[in-house]
């Protein structure tokens, strides 16, 4: 635990910096659970369904600046230390994987 809280420089961080990190870790779990369930039960032609998920992939858009606004604030940054990208990357993915397998799971020809 000391190695992952040594890594995330948490002890340096400012309380809007870290709400700001876990708002952004939060909402990217909630994005990539809502995902998994949807690729394990999939439901082609299901227009509900593929609103709901095309309005969670609209999520991973506010995910992005908050990953942004906790980078800007970030002491990693400032150090130029690794990690201070991690969440920005994981959610940049998100964004891409995402919209994709809404698309390839929700194909109704």
């Amino acid at each position: 635990m000391t190695v992952l809280t040594g890594w995330l420089a948490w002890g340096r961080r400012r309380r809007a910096n870290k709400s700001l990190f876990v708002s952004s870790i939060a909402l990217a779990l909630f994005i990539t659970a809502v995902y998994v369930w949807a690729t394990l039960s999939p439901a082609p032609g299901d227009p509900a369904r593929y609103l709901a998920l095309y309005w969670v992939w609209g999520l991973c858009a506010i995910g992005v600046l908050l990953g942004m606004a906790e980078y800007k604030t970030s002491p990693l940054r400032k150090g130029r230390e690794r990690g201070h990208l991690f969440i920005l990357l994981y959610i940049g993915a998100l964004l891409i994987v995402t919209r994709a397998l809404n698309m390839f799971l929700y194909y109704d020809p």
